[in-house]
C-alpha cells in the first residue's frame, strides 16, 4: 500500500491499548497484534474503499501510522477505533456508587468501547455471532475473510479487511454455507449486502435518534433481533445508552452478582441498567463483560 502516513495524539488521561492478543472485547474485530513490538493494526474505511492504521504507544503519546489515508483522517479513526471521545471519568463516577462494578474502574482503567469503522462491518460481525462463543463465530468469520479475499498488506503485515457487499454477493449462499453459517444468516448477511440495506446501515442517525427508534429500524432487517441490533448499535455508532441485556454472559455476570436471575425477563435486567448507568448501558455491558472473563481466569488460575 506504499509509504504510510504519520501522525500522533494524545490520549486523554483514561485511555489504554489492548494488551492480550485475546482480550475478549477485541478478539473478534479483526485487530492485528505487530510481532516485533506493542504496535497495533486496524483495517478501517468504508467496506469499498478500506485503508489500514496502525498505533503504538509513546511515553505520553500514541504514534500513528497510516496506510491510504492521511494524518487527519488517521487521528479520526483511532479516536473512533478507542472511543477517545467518551466521558469515562463519567461512568467511573456512577460504578464507585454501585456494588456490582465498583472497583472495575481500577481493575480495568481506561478499557473503553472497541469501535468498527461502520454499522455495516458491525452489523455483519453481530450476524455471524449470533447463539455461538466467540470462538466459534471467529472462525466462521476468518473462513468467510479468506473466501472473499478480504485481506490488506500495510507494512509488511496483513490485516483483515471487512468483505465489501459485492464480495459477499459474488461469494453468494453456497459460498457463505460453505463457510459454517446457517441458511438463516446467508439470507441476513446477503440481504445486509441490498441497496435497502445499505442505505440503513450508512444513515448517521442510528447514533443520535431516540434509541428506540434506532432499534426499531434495525430489527426491521431481515435475521435481525434485539440481541443483534443492540450489538451493532454498540460497537458502530459510539452510543453510550446500549445495555444489551438479553446478551448470556451478561446475565451470567448479573445473576452470579445476585442482582438479576437468568430467569427474569430481559426489562428487569435493562432497568438495572437504567437505574445504575443512565445514558451509560453501554459501559455497563462492557465492564460487566469483562469482569466476567477476568474472574474466570482468576478462579481457573
Amino acid at each position: 500500500m506504499g509509504a504510510p502516513t504519520r501522525t500522533s495524539l494524545t490520549p486523554p488521561p483514561l485511555a489504554s491499548l489492548p494488551v492480550e492478543r485475546e482480550q475478549l472485547e477485541y478478539s473478534s474485530r479483526s485487530l492485528v497484534f505487530a510481532k516485533d513490538g506493542p504496535r497495533i493494526l486496524r483495517a478501517w474505511g468504508t467496506p469499498e474503499r478500506p485503508w489500514v492504521v496502525a498505533v503504538e504507544p509513546r511515553g505520553g503519546r500514541w504514534a500513528i501510522e497510516a496506510w491510504g489515508a492521511g494524518p487527519v483522517a488517521a487521528r479520526a479513526a483511532v479516536r473512533a477505533l478507542f472511543s477517545l471521545d467518551h466521558a469515562l471519568s463519567e461512568f467511573y463516577r456512577l460504578t464507585r456508587r454501585e456494588p456490582t462494578l465498583a472497583g472495575t474502574e481500577r481493575r480495568f482503567r481506561g478499557l473503553r468501547i472497541p469501535r468498527d469503522a461502520t454499522v455495516y462491518e458491525s452489523l455483519l460481525y453481530a450476524i455471524i455471532g449470533q447463539q455461538l462463543s466467540v470462538r466459534a463465530a471467529l472462525a466462521i468469520q476468518r473462513r468467510v475473510f479468506e473466501r472473499t479475499a478480504s485481506v490488506l498488506e500495510a507494512g509488511g503485515v496483513e490485516v483483515p479487511s471487512v468483505p465489501a457487499p459485492a464480495a459477499l454477493r459474488r461469494l453468494g449462499a453456497d459460498g457463505l454455507r460453505a463457510s459454517g453459517l446457517s441458511g438463516a444468516k446467508c439470507r441476513a448477511i446477503l440481504e445486509l449486502t441490498s441497496p435497502e440495506a445499505r442505505e440503513v446501515t450508512r444513515d448517521p442517525r442510528l447514533a443520535t435518534d431516540p434509541l428506540d427508534r434506532a432499534l426499531e429500524r434495525l430489527v426491521e432487517m431481515r435475521g435481525v433481533g434485539r440481541w443483534t441490533a443492540e450489538n451493532c448499535l454498540l460497537r458502530g455508532t459510539g452510543r453510550t445508552d446500549v445495555f444489551v441485556a438479553g446478551d448470556l454472559g451478561i446475565r451470567v455476570a448479573l445473576e452470579e452478582n445476585g442482582v438479576v436471575p437468568r430467569s427474569a425477563p430481559e426489562e428487569v435486567a435493562r432497568a438495572w441498567a437504567e437505574r445504575w448507568y443512565p445514558g451509560w448501558g453501554s459501559y455497563a455491558t462492557l465492564y460487566l463483560w469483562r469482569r466476567l472473563v477476568a474472574d474466570r481466569r482468576v478462579a481457573a488460575g
